[in-house]
C-alpha cells in the first residue's frame, strides 16, 4: 500500500520537471500548430498545462492534481544537427486530492496522517508531503529546487509536429508554432506528453 500511495508523488514531480511546465488547474487549451525553425536556445516564460489522470496515479485515475503553486524555470536548446538538451528547475507546491476510494487497499483504509507518515518513511530529497482531511485527503507536496536535465534527438514537420526522443527513452510529439522569437508547444492530438493531456508552454528565443 505504501508504494501505491507514493507512486503519484514521485511520478507527478518527475513528469512536471521533465516537461518544464506547471499547471493552473482545470483545463488548459492547446495552441495551434504552425511549424517554423526551432533551432536555437529557448527559455520557458509561461505555461498552462492540464495533467492526465494517469500522471497523478495510474492506480487511482479519480485523483486530481493542481500545480498552480509550482514554478518552473528552464531552457531547451535545439541544435541544427537534430539533437537537443533541456534543463528545468521546479520549486513550489503541487496539491493532489485523493478520494476515499484511493485510500483503501485489501480492506484496510489509511488515514491522511498515515499517508503523510508513509511519505516521511520513504523521503525524496527536496520533497515533503503533508496530507489532511477526513473523507479523502488533500495532499500538498512541497518541492525545493528540483532540477532535471534531458538530452536526445528531435525532428519537425512542415505541419508543425515536433517529435522529441530522449536518450534511452520513448518519443513524444508536440504541436509547435514559431513566430519571431516566440514558440508555443502543446501535446499533439492523441498524445499525452510527459503526463500532459492538454495545455501550452510558451518559450522565448535567447
Amino acid at each position: 500500500m505504501r508504494a501505491k500511495v507514493l507512486a503519484w508523488s514521485v511520478g507527478a514531480l518527475m513528469a512536471l520537471v521533465a516537461a518544464g511546465c506547471g499547471s493552473s488547474g482545470g483545463t488548459c487549451s492547446n495552441a495551434p500548430a504552425c511549424g517554423g525553425d526551432v533551432v536555437g536556445t529557448w527559455t520557458i516564460t509561461s505555461s498552462c498545462v492540464s495533467e492526465s489522470a494517469s500522471m497523478v496515479d495510474s492506480q487511482c485515475p479519480s485523483a486530481t492534481a493542481n500545480s498552480s503553486g509550482l514554478s518552473i524555470r528552464g531552457t531547451i536548446t535545439y541544435n541544427a544537427d537534430g539533437s537537443y538538451t533541456s534543463t528545468a528547475t521546479a520549486s513550489g507546491s503541487i496539491t493532489v486530492n485523493l478520494p476515499q476510494s484511493c485510500l483503501t487497499y485489501s480492506g484496510v483504509t489509511l488515514t491522511c496522517a498515515q499517508v503523510t507518515q508513509a511519505a516521511q518513511a520513504n523521503p525524496t530529497a527536496g520533497v515533503t508531503l503533508n496530507c489532511t482531511g477526513t473523507s479523502g485527503c488533500t495532499c500538498v507536496e512541497t518541492i525545493s529546487a528540483q532540477t532535471s536535465t534531458e538530452t536526445g534527438t528531435y525532428t519537425t514537420t512542415t505541419a508543425g509536429v515536433l517529435t522529441q526522443t530522449p536518450s534511452g527513452g520513448t518519443a513524444a510529439q508536440d504541436d509547435y508554432c514559431v513566430k519571431g522569437t516566440t514558440m508555443t508547444l502543446s501535446p499533439h492530438a492523441g498524445s499525452t506528453t510527459m503526463g500532459m493531456s492538454s495545455g501550452t508552454i510558451t518559450l522565448t528565443k535567447s
